[in-house]
């Protein structure tokens, strides 16, 4: 409102009382409170004229807010933790954020904190592969006090959920820390000085991101079927390439894998391990390979590859040698030694697993031998032993009793020490001789622990009859087959005869 003058008191005079005592009052103010030189106002920070009316002093601009994680930039300075309302009026009792003295401010503004994230222990420089090898965090940070803590945090790319993964303590500026690579993807990490990034007034580096390779280890395809007698060499390969890692080749049995073998890489990264498991028996097998993870106690494991041992004759001839024969042939035999071959081959066991062994018998006659032994593979007729007459000295008794198929023999008829049997021309052969017994001239059966297959009806495992398929397949070319004999028997023999 508008003062009146008191009735009677001229104007001139109320003007200069109010003067006397402004001039009075003035110097008291300014010895209570020298304001600070006010800074440039920033556009952004203009107070409303309204609101500010008689004030003695502009506030700050709004400093630059940190970025978020995930950006590229470096944070421009700190937040600070009070920021002054823009409709506050400064009194003489709350110093504002222009009473800061110019050399405080300088040194907030100039904070800033590196990071950088390199791969140690990698087997390729540069690169991260999954549990092999560190994280080595490294950075710098300016305007920060000696011992301050920096953190390392860390998200997947495409994630929100921050992780500390390490932590240093500020020295001459610098940080460093190390962390084991497990989890294989693509990562963000982010230096600060405490807190996720994003949650207070932490002071944050730019986002580093990094992407870790899959390491694997890798089984090639191999043969799908296999002789049972073999022992295949399966190879492989692990990513990434390097040398000395132990590799494991587990086989499964039933629903468990079991550890068979092992093999170690080379430079290439490579590997070759013989398959043994059960070497003989006709089955499928479900192979792996593995290799320990370096960085933490779990396996990185191949895709399952199959293998089938399978029954194959896998014939072998060759020239029969004077070892060989050393305890079966001599001068004035009937055939020479040069006339013979040894045929090397497998054959199905009565323990319904595969075996190898020899037979002795006239070059001439290889064919039909390998398509009769062929075929009872094929039928699974078992054979209890095929060793090579040497074993028993050539005593024919001794070699059936112990069930032994052979072929040439350079000796006499058992039974009938008078007669020159047919095995001494390379031209017969004896199959399982105790199942398949031998009746001499005189009535007496050989061997005597063949005996009861004397009966031969039904024929049971290893025993040979008119329509087994060697017995078949002999007839077919040109063997006679002892079974038929009559009175005597022999029902393990026979003899070409064309």
């Amino acid at each position: 409102m508008r003062l009146q003058p008191p009735p009677g008191r001229p104007r001139s005079a109320l003007l200069a009382t109010a003067l006397v005592g402004l001039l009075a009052v003035a110097p008291a103010a300014a010895f209570a409170e020298t304001p600070s030189p006010a800074p440039a106002a920033s556009p952004a920070a203009t107070p409303d004229p309204a609101a500010t009316a008689g004030a003695t002093a502009t506030p700050e601009a709004a400093p630059t807010p940190v970025p978020s994680p995930g950006t590229t930039a470096e944070p421009a300075g700190p937040t600070p933790s009070s920021t002054p309302s823009a409709t506050s009026t400064p009194s003489a009792t709350t110093p504002t954020t222009a009473g800061r003295a110019p050399a405080q401010r300088a040194a907030a503004g100039a904070r800033a904190l590196t990071l950088r994230v390199t791969s140690s222990g990698s087997p390729v420089a540069g690169r991260f592969y999954q549990d092999i090898g560190r994280y080595a965090f490294s950075g710098n940070a300016t305007g920060l006090a000696a011992g301050t803590t920096i953190t390392v945090h860390r998200r997947a790319a495409a994630g929100k959920t921050w992780t500390q993964v390490a932590a240093a303590s500020l020295v001459d500026d610098a940080f460093s820390a190390r962390l084991p690579v497990t989890s294989m993807g693509r990562f963000v990490f982010v230096a600060t000085t405490g807190g996720a990034p994003g949650s207070g007034d932490e002071l944050a580096s730019a986002a580093v991101t990094v992407e870790v390779a899959d390491a694997t280890t890798s089984l090639d395809e191999p043969a799908a079927r296999v002789d049972a007698l073999k022992k295949p060499a399966l190879t492989g390969s692990i990513v990434p390439a390097r040398a000395g890692v132990e590799v494991h080749l587990d086989v499964k049995v039933g629903s468990r894998w079991r550890h068979q073998a092992t093999a170690t890489t080379n430079a290439a990264g490579k590997f070759r391990v013989a398959f043994g498991h059960r070497v003989g028996t006709l089955a499928r097998y479900t192979l792996r390979a593995t290799t320990h993870a370096p960085n933490r106690d779990r396996w990185d494991v191949s895709g399952s590859r199959t293998l089938t041992r399978v029954a194959v004759l896998n014939a072998v001839v060759t020239r029969t040698t004077a070892a060989e024969v050393a305890k079966t042939w001599r001068k004035g035999c009937p055939v020479g030694r040069s006339k013979l071959s040894t045929i090397t081959m497998n054959y199905y066991g009565r323990d319904k697993t595969m075996h190898r062994g020899v037979l002795i018998i006239r070059t001439d006659l290889v064919p039909e031998i390998r398509r009769a032994f062929g075929d009872g593979l094929d039928a699974r007729f078992p054979l209890a032993k095929m060793d090579n007459p040497n074993v028993y000295g050539g005593n024919d008794p001794k070699q059936m009793a112990a069930n032994n198929t052979s072929g040439f023999n350079c000796r006499k008829v058992v039974g009938n020490p008078y007669a020159q049997s047919p095995h001494s021309y390379g031209t017969a052969i004896d199959i399982t001789p105790v199942q398949n017994p031998y009746r001499d001239s005189k009535g007496k059966w050989w061997p005597s622990n063949g005996k009861s297959y004397i009966d031969r009806s039904p024929l049971r495992f290893g025993m040979l009859g008119a329509s087994s398929p060697v017995t078949k397949q002999l007839k077919k070319d040109g063997f006679f087959w002892g079974g038929l004999w009559n009175p005597g028997r022999d029902y393990q023999h026979f003899e070409y005869r064309r």
